[in-house]
Order: C-alpha cells, then sequence, then structure tokens
C-alpha cells in the first residue's frame, strides 16, 4: 500500500511530463481531452494550429495538441494574464451542492459575462471572425473547453471545492484536488496492461506520444468511443436548435482582453448553433449534486461548525465514480467537443461546415 501511495503521489505531482506544477483539471486531464480531439481533427486543422501556435520556432518534436492544451494554465501566473483567471471556472448564485444545484438560474457569480462560458462563446467568435491574435485565443478555447468538463469548475462552492478538506488514501487534500488529478491517476495506475500495445488504428497512435497515460486513452477510445458510446458521440457536440441565437453573425463583436464579456442577463446567451457551452456544461454541473460532492460534506452554507475531512479513496465515492466511469466519459466528451469545434472553425474548404468529426478511428 505505501509503494501505491508513493507512486499515486509522485504521478500527481511530479511525473506529467516532468512538470512540477498541478494545474487545472491536473495537466494531465488537459492533455488526455486535448490527446483525445487530435484523433478527430480533420487532416487540414492541425497544422494549421501549430502554425498559429508556433509562427517562428516550430517545436523539436512533432507539434501535439496536448501540449498547446496546458499554455493557459502555465501563464496563469504572470501579470499580463491575471485578467484571464476568472474565465477558467463559473459558478451560479445560490448554488450549494449537493443539497442544491443551481446553475444560472438565479444569476451567476463574479462579472458579468466573465467565466467559462463566456470564455468559450469569445474566443470561439473571435477565431470564426479572423481578428489578430489568433494564437492566444485558440490556446485559450482549447483549454476553456477542457475546464467545461471538470465539474468542480461549474460550482460556486467554497471556490469549487478548493475549501472542502478530504483525505485521499489516508492524506489530507482537497475537494478540487481529489478531482483534478488524484482520482485520475488512480485510473491510470488501474488500467488493464493490454493496452500498453497499440491499437489498430494509425489517427489513434499518431495522437499519443510516449505519455504515462497513453494506456488509459487507449482504453477510453476503445472501451468508450469505439463501443459503449459509441452512438451517443455525434449528440455530444450538437448544439439544440432551441439555442438563442442562429449564427455568430447576429452578435456584436467582443474584444479578447480583459474587457471581454457580455452584457445579456439570459442564462443561455452563450449558445447558438455553432458552440452551446451552457448547454453542455449543465449536465456536468449536475454531477456535483449526484456524485463529486459526498454527503459527508452536505452542510449549510452559513455554517461556521468545524466539519470533519472525510477519505474519498473508498468504494462508495472513488470505487463509484470509477465504475460508473464518469471521468473518462467527461474526458472524452470534452475531447469530441473541442475536435468538433475546431475543425468547424480551421478545415479547409473542401470539409463539411459547420462542427464536426473527422470519422472512423477503426
Amino acid at each position: 500500500m505505501r509503494i501505491r501511495s508513493a507512486i499515486t503521489t509522485c504521478f500527481a505531482l511530479f511525473c506529467i511530463n516532468g512538470t512540477q506544477n498541478a494545474y487545472a483539471w491536473g495537466a494531465a486531464g488537459h492533455e488526455i481531452t486535448a490527446t483525445i480531439a487530435q484523433m478527430y481533427l480533420h487532416p487540414s486543422v492541425l497544422p494549421q494550429i501549430c502554425a498559429l501556435v508556433y509562427p517562428y520556432t516550430p517545436p523539436k518534436e512533432p507539434c501535439h495538441l496536448s501540449t498547446i492544451a496546458t499554455w493557459a494554465d502555465r501563464i496563469r501566473g504572470l501579470p499580463q494574464y491575471r485578467w484571464a483567471a476568472p474565465f477558467h471556472y463559473v459558478g451560479g448564485i445560490n448554488d450549494w451542492p449537493p443539497s442544491s444545484c443551481v446553475f444560472g438560474d438565479d444569476g451567476w457569480e463574479g462579472k458579468d459575462g466573465v467565466n467559462v462560458l463566456g470564455g468559450i462563446w469569445n474566443t470561439t467568435k473571435w477565431l470564426k471572425d479572423g481578428n489578430p491574435g489568433a494564437s492566444e485565443a485558440v490556446k485559450f478555447l482549447i483549454h476553456f473547453l477542457g475546464d467545461l468538463h471538470q465539474p468542480l469548475h461549474l460550482t460556486a462552492r467554497d471556490r469549487g471545492g478548493n475549501d472542502d478538506k478530504v483525505h485521499f488514501h489516508r492524506r489530507i487534500t482537497n475537494l478540487h484536488s481529489v478531482w483534478d488529478s488524484r482520482l485520475l491517476s488512480n485510473a491510470i495506475l488501474d488500467t488493464n496492461r493490454n493496452y500498453s500495445h497499440p491499437l489498430p488504428s494509425r489517427k489513434v497512435e499518431d495522437a499519443l506520444k510516449g505519455a504515462i497515460y497513453d494506456p488509459y486513452i487507449r482504453s477510453i477510445v476503445w472501451e468508450g468511443l469505439s463501443q459503449a458510446w459509441k452512438d451517443q458521440v455525434d449528440e455530444w457536440y450538437t448544439c439544440p436548435s432551441t439555442s438563442l441565437t442562429s449564427s455568430f453573425a447576429s452578435r456584436d463583436q467582443v474584444p479578447l482582453d480583459r474587457n471581454t464579456m457580455t452584457t445579456e442577463t439570459n442564462v443561455r446567451r452563450w449558445d447558438d448553433d455553432f458552440v452551446c457551452p451552457y448547454h453542455w456544461a449543465k449536465p456536468n454541473s449536475r454531477l456535483n449534486c449526484a456524485i463529486t460532492f459526498p454527503k459527508e460534506l452536505d452542510w449549510p452554507a452559513n455554517s461556521t461548525d468545524p466539519h470533519p475531512a472525510p477519505e474519498l479513496d473508498t468504494s462508495v465515492y472513488a470505487g463509484k465514480i470509477r465504475k460508473l466511469r464518469v471521468m473518462e466519459r467527461l474526458l472524452a466528451q470534452g475531447g469530441i467537443r473541442t475536435a468538433a469545434i475546431l475543425n468547424g472553425l480551421f478545415a479547409t474548404d473542401d470539409a463539411q461546415g459547420g462542427a464536426f468529426l473527422s470519422h472512423p478511428l477503426f
């Protein structure tokens, strides 16, 4: 047990690409999402994105979407990017899971429009309109789409669970950290060894880069995207026809800087027929009441009483999440939606219009 604990701690803190920083959704979460997205990109898309991101100094190794996906967290501490911090999350007023999940019905915490929903809509529009600054816009977009699939980025309670102390494998931590890295590290370490071998797909294997989580990605692709969720995939990136707007042309231009925000008050104002972050995020926000916040953390919002830190590396909590493949489904959905939006923005004229996936993998 001590060896497993040491490996898990090493993975969560140090082992991912040699970094010593823990980022939102964890660096691995963002990289896994982006790797899955890369598998579904139209052949013309990745070269364009890489040319935008690396216009003068191409990377020494082959360009991967996974490397681009973590940029927005790597620069968060820089003074010139502090304005972007609130765009990584969103929280509804009166939201207090697990007893009450209120996703925007009573309004949003923070400055109007400055949240991950607005960030996704604004960067998408910025790129669609062909404005300067596309390099930063696409890096933010890829990252924000990843953040949208971490449930604790979708709640106003206790800074997304950062202030909720828990134990995981008998170590004190917080709920946000459990979802950022610890559940994911357990899942990666528990992946069937058979997935250490390549899958019969050039698209899959070309997107991988020899990371510790490659077998885990193969398991998500093979068991989930190619089997269990195969018939749901196209629905994941489709926006409902009831969206308030029918095209980007009907919306005002929004600047890509610290003033990036909209002033409408409707809860679905960031959704249209191309990108619909509210529609995608709402089911994820409900997970905060259904599974993310355990019953041991169910106390009133105004409580000042001391509360014990429950152990979450149990069959009741972590085991249930693993059995239901909650993390795997979220990562897969994030990858699918990222690919569909990037294809719709960058695919060449000979590709189909709108958001779409490049099929099949096998």
